[in-house]
């Protein structure tokens, strides 16, 4: 993903080591949780995000790729959509759903852990799918008529 939580050096150092890459997401995810229980949603999205990038090292740099590797990946990728969320940026936190559900697609395709993947995958959605349900408050979606999908031109 395009992320960018981690200054570039720290990004390279954790991107060299996996055992650095772990201890920063361990404290990172930590951070943000502690932050979030505190309503501090705002200052935990900087620890939630260096979780996320820190989890993503691990995953595709270092190839550790099992099962519990990939829940880390989701759950700190959870973690900052729950920091967006409760910030008030609930559309940078759908482009966190689709991007760390793009990143979990190339696992996917390459057969790593794919129970695993797939319930991150789901995980992600769930939270996805509070994006589309309206909300008591807000209008009825549309019902009129809907074009229909017959393609407009043939192709080759």
């Amino acid at each position: 993903m395009r992320l960018r939580f981690l200054c570039s050096n720290h990004r390279d150092w954790l991107a060299s080591n996996a055992v650095a890459a772990l201890n920063s997401w361990q404290r990172s995810h930590d951070h943000a949780t502690a932050l979030l229980a505190e309503q501090e949603s705002t200052k935990a999205l900087n620890y939630a995000g260096c979780a996320l990038e820190a989890a993503e090292l691990l995953l595709f740099n270092h190839a550790r790729q099992s099962g519990d590797d990939i829940a880390r990946f989701t759950q700190s990728a959870l973690l900052l959509c729950t920091s967006l969320i409760q910030s008030g940026e609930a559309r940078l936190a759908c482009g966190v759903i689709g991007g760390t559900i793009a990143r979990l697609e190339e696992l996917l395709l390459s057969g790593v852990e794919r129970r695993a993947v797939l319930e991150g995958c789901q995980r992600l959605l769930e939270v996805g799918d509070q994006f589309s349900r309206p909300d008591a408050n807000d209008q009825q979606p549309y019902s009129g008529p809907v074009a229909d999908a017959a393609p407009r031109h043939r192709v080759h």
